[in-house]
């Protein structure tokens, strides 16, 4: 299996949004598209790529804006952590109204569990469960290609922010270190902001 992913650079907020590609059956997904859906589209086009899910990492408008948008444009399903949903719902949490961006709100079609296997594109992956930016932040690892997108939970040489509704600073770290760095040290890191790194690159930080 081989995969092609293209960082898609959007909103005010600097996020990063992933197009990946399954290049054996030209089916992929979008991870955290948080706004510019005209861009995105734009760049799901020149991959020539037919998109079959959309995976959220947790539910900051910085991540999900566009997420409705692209849902109805190509008919495809929003997944996200089940503990995610009252991010999603309110405009205070998922940091819409705080932002001046309306009152956003989104309606994920799958909930996942911590752990939890699951297949898209014909690419499998897994769902991990990272608590501390968010109540529900996650990532998705797919391990047969040693990617993991990290959304806030992680960046390069640092780590997402806690000072927003339901953060946890001991949470996150406590994620980070039990969550992620017991992942193989090769395994790229995709992260929510900034440029990519790897987990033996965060472990001589954590």
């Amino acid at each position: 299996m081989e995969l092609e992913v293209r960082n898609v650079l959007v909103g005010q907020l600097y996020t990063n949004c992933y197009l990946v590609k399954n290049s054996d059956s030209g089916e992929g997904f979008i991870v955290d598209p948080g706004d510019d859906e005209v861009k995105i589209f734009a760049n799901i086009a020149k991959m020539e790529m037919k998109p079959k899910a959309i995976l959220l990492t947790h539910g900051h408008i910085d991540h999900m804006g566009a997420a409705e948008a692209l849902k109805e444009r190509f008919h495809i399903p929003i997944y996200c952590s089940e503990k995610e949903e009252q991010v999603l719902l309110s405009p205070i949490n998922n940091l819409s109204a705080m932002l001046g961006m309306g009152n956003v709100t989104v309606c994920a079609d799958q909930f996942l569990k911590d752990g939890q296997r699951f297949e898209v594109a014909g690419v499998p992956m897994q769902f991990i469960l990272t608590p501390g930016h968010t109540p529900g932040s996650g990532c998705f690892y797919i391990k047969d290609a040693n990617l993991l997108f990290s959304g806030d939970t992680i960046f390069y040489c640092s780590r997402g922010r806690t000072d927003f509704p339901g953060g946890s600073e001991a949470q996150l770290l406590k994620s980070i270190r039990e969550k992620l760095l017991v992942l193989p040290e090769e395994t790229d890191v995709f992260a929510g902001h900034m440029e990519q790194t790897t987990i033996g690159n965060e472990k001589r930080i954590y």
